[in-house]
C-alpha cells in the first residue's frame, strides 16, 4: 500500500514538474538551431493567395473603431476582405461596422438578430462567402481569424500568410500575442508573463515538429482547405480548428514576424469566468481529439499535445491527487517516524494557503507582494479548471459568450 501511495506521489509531481519546467525547458532548447518556416525564400507579387479576415463581435464598441483601423492598414499585397459578423450587438457595434462597410468595401458585415456565440458565427461567416465570382481564384484560399480587442500592425496579415506559401505543408501559423497595459493592480503583470511563456513554447513547438499545440485565437491563419466547421456547443474553436487541420495531416507553427497586441486582463474574477468557459472548451477538445494525444509517445504531436496541454489541464487533479497520496502516506506509517516528512508536506500545502490569504487584503490596499500575486494567480486558473471540468461533466448546452473587457 505504501509502495502504490509513494508511486502516486511521486507520479503526480513528476506529471506537474514536467508539463510547467521540463516539457518547456526541453523543447525550446531544442528548437534553437531550427530556421523559422516565416523566413525560408522570397514570395512573387502574383503568388499572394485571397485572404479573408473572419471576425466575430459582441457589443465591441470600445474597441471596435481602433481594431478596424488596424485592418484597414494591412499592407497585404494579395486581395483582402474582412468578413465581420455582429453577435446580436446592442451598443454601436452594428452602426460602427455599417459606416466602415459604407466607405471601404473590404467590409462586409453580417449584423445577426439572434447571439449565434462565436464559434457558430466564424462558421457561417467561412461558409457564406456570397456569390460566386466568375474566377474562383478570388474565393479566399486563407481565413485570418481575429478578436476584436487584438490589434493588427500593418503587415501582420502579411506575416501569417508566408509561412503558408514557404511549405504547401503548414496549414496554421499563429501570430505572435505581445501583452500590452499589465500594471500592479490585479493580476496584469503574472498574465503577461504567462502568456510571453506559452508564446515562446508554442513557437518552439512549430519549429521543433510543426506541431505547435493550439493558436492563442486572438489572431492566427488557417488555410481554407483545412477549415472544418466547428461543432455546436464547442467552446474553444481555435484550438478545435487547429487540431482538426492537424487531422488532414497539414502542420502548424508560430510566426515571430506577425506581431500583434492585447490588453492583458487585470481582473482576477473577469480572468476566472474567461478561463472557467475555457477549461469546459478544453475538455471538450482533449476528448474530441484523444487519438491525436493518446498514445502521448506514438508520434511528436502527440508527445507536444500530452506535455503541454493534457496535462496543464491535469495540474489541479495531480495536485489534489498527489496531496491525497502523500497525506495518507504520512498517516499510515506514523507520525514518529516520518516527522520531516509530515513537516515537508505542512509546509507544502500552507505556505499557498497563506499566500494566497495575504494577497487578499494586499491588493485592496493596492500593494503587489508579488510571490502572493502570483500564487493567487496560479491556484485561481487551476480552481478555474476544476470548475471548467464541473460544467463540461454536467453538459454544455450553449457556446454564446460575453467578450472580455480588456480596453
Amino acid at each position: 500500500m505504501q509502495i502504490f501511495l509513494l508511486v502516486l506521489l511521486i507520479s503526480c509531481a513528476l506529471g506537474v514538474l514536467h508539463t510547467y519546467v521540463i516539457y518547456p525547458l526541453w523543447v525550446v532548447t531544442g528548437a534553437r538551431t531550427r530556421v523559422p518556416a516565416e523566413v525560408k525564400g522570397p514570395v512573387a507579387e502574383g503568388d499572394w493567395p485571397p485572404v479573408a479576415v473572419l471576425m466575430a463581435a459582441h457589443n465591441e464598441e470600445q474597441v471596435l473603431e481602433e481594431k478596424l483601423r488596424s485592418l484597414a492598414a494591412q499592407d497585404y499585397p494579395g486581395r483582402l476582405s474582412f468578413l465581420i459578423g455582429s453577435d446580436c450587438s446592442t451598443d454601436t457595434t452594428n452602426d460602427i461596422l455599417t459606416n466602415w462597410a459604407a466607405k471601404d468595401k473590404r467590409f462586409r458585415p453580417t449584423l445577426f438578430t439572434a447571439r449565434q456565440g462565436k464559434p457558430g458565427i466564424i462558421n457561417q461567416l467561412a461558409t457564406a462567402r456570397g456569390p460566386q465570382p466568375a474566377n474562383n481564384s478570388l474565393q479566399p484560399e486563407v481565413y485570418v481569424i481575429t478578436d476584436a480587442s487584438v490589434i493588427l500592425r500593418p503587415d501582420t496579415v502579411t506575416e501569417l500568410v508566408r509561412p503558408l506559401l514557404n511549405d504547401a505543408r503548414i496549414g496554421v501559423v499563429d501570430a505572435t500575442m505581445i501583452q500590452t497595459g499589465g500594471t500592479d493592480d490585479g493580476i496584469g503583470l503574472a498574465e503577461e508573463e504567462y502568456i510571453n511563456r506559452e508564446v515562446t513554447i508554442k513557437r518552439a513547438e512549430g519549429r521543433r515538429w510543426g506541431a505547435m499545440v493550439g493558436p492563442f485565437g486572438g489572431c492566427w491563419a488557417l488555410r481554407a482547405a483545412a477549415y472544418t466547421p466547428v461543432p455546436d456547443n464547442f467552446l474553444v474553436d481555435d484550438f478545435f480548428l487547429c487540431m482538426a487541420a492537424y487531422e488532414r495531416g497539414y502542420l502548424g507553427v508560430s510566426s515571430a514576424a506577425a506581431v500583434v497586441e492585447e490588453a492583458v486582463g487585470q481582473s482576477i474574477p473577469e480572468e476566472f469566468s474567461r478561463k472557467v468557459r475555457i477549461s469546459s472548451g478544453n475538455w471538450q477538445n482533449l476528448v474530441r481529439f484523444r487519438k491525436l494525444w493518446w498514445p502521448f509517445w506514438r508520434t511528436p504531436l502527440a508527445f507536444a499535445f500530452f506535455s503541454h496541454k493534457v496535462l496543464r489541464w491535469w495540474t489541479p487533479f495531480l495536485l489534489l491527487t498527489g496531496g491525497l497520496a502523500w497525506a495518507v502516506l504520512i498517516v499510515s506509517s506514523g507520525y514518529e517516524s516520518n516527522y520531516w516528512f509530515g513537516v515537508l508536506f505542512a509546509t507544502t500545502v500552507n505556505v499557498p494557503i497563506l499566500l494566497l490569504l495575504l494577497d487578499i487584503p494586499l491588493s485592496i490596499l493596492g500593494i503587489n507582494f508579488r510571490p502572493a500575486r502570483y500564487t493567487h494567480y496560479f491556484l485561481a486558473m487551476n480552481a478555474a479548471l476544476l470548475v471548467g471540468f464541473w460544467r463540461y461533466l454536467t453538459g454544455i448546452k450553449s457556446n454564446v459568450w460575453q467578450p472580455s473587457q480588456r480596453h
